[in-house]
């Protein structure tokens, strides 16, 4: 992540909270909770607000966070009540294994290269059948907005290339308007889960192989 885009959101933490907070992700938080249980321990990359990290905690799993803004962190705790690291994706060395990772409008501002790294290195710390969701904006070019927030669209080329990272298999995928209400804007979602047999090597690293996919919807 460019440190533009991580000066953006600490210098705009406020206004951003204020913004999104009260976006209704109704819809992606029931598609995505029908395959983690109850209880399950949920990591949010790119917590943002807090507003997921909040739902879940609320709705009885054990939610943490990471961000990358400063700012953005305290918000989220005090938002949330829930623990948020401060580090960017690639830094981020997980000391457990988590049933499901949510990434919701977070992995796009990393570029193509660091989004496929990232799936090869942090894959393996989903437990056995883990749930992976993460959302990206569509149809947008690849670079700094006027804002200065560098930003990857979604294509199915980068799809092809995540689930090749490791043992991944595809098991939902569909198409939002903004939650925001920009009629601009065009997002698609995607749930992934690791496959049975993925397994870590002394890295860390999900070890690689063949993948299943199968879109839905």
């Amino acid at each position: 992540m460019t440190n533009r885009t991580i000066d953006y959101y600490n210098n705009n933490a406020e206004e951003y909270f204020n913004s999104v907070i009260s976006a209704d992700m109704t819809e992606n938080y029931t598609r995505f909770l029908q395959y983690v249980p109850k209880g399950a321990s949920i990591m949010d990359l790119g917590c943002g607000s807090g507003r997921d990290l909040k739902y879940f905690k609320d709705n009885g799993y054990k939610a943490e966070g990471l961000d990358a803004s400063k700012e953005l962190c305290v918000l989220a705790r005090e938002y949330s009540g829930c623990p948020v690291l401060c580090t960017d994706f690639l830094s981020w060395k997980p000391d457990r294994k988590y049933d499901a990772f949510w990434a919701n409008a977070s992995l796009l501002h990393l570029t193509e290269k660091e989004i496929t790294t990232f799936f090869e290195q942090k894959t393996g710390y989903l437990a056995e059948g883990g749930i992976f969701y993460m959302s990206m904006k569509t149809g947008i070019p690849q670079g700094d907005d006027a804002k200065g927030r560098y930003f990857t669209p979604f294509t199915e080329k980068l799809l092809e290339q995540i689930l090749n990272a490791s043992r991944l298999e595809l098991i939902d995928k569909w198409s939002d308007d903004d939650a925001l209400g920009r009629s601009d804007t065009k997002w698609m979602s995607l749930i992934i889960r690791v496959a049975q047999s993925a397994s870590l090597d002394h890295s860390g690293t999900a070890v690689p192989g063949y993948r299943i996919s199968r879109a839905i919807r």
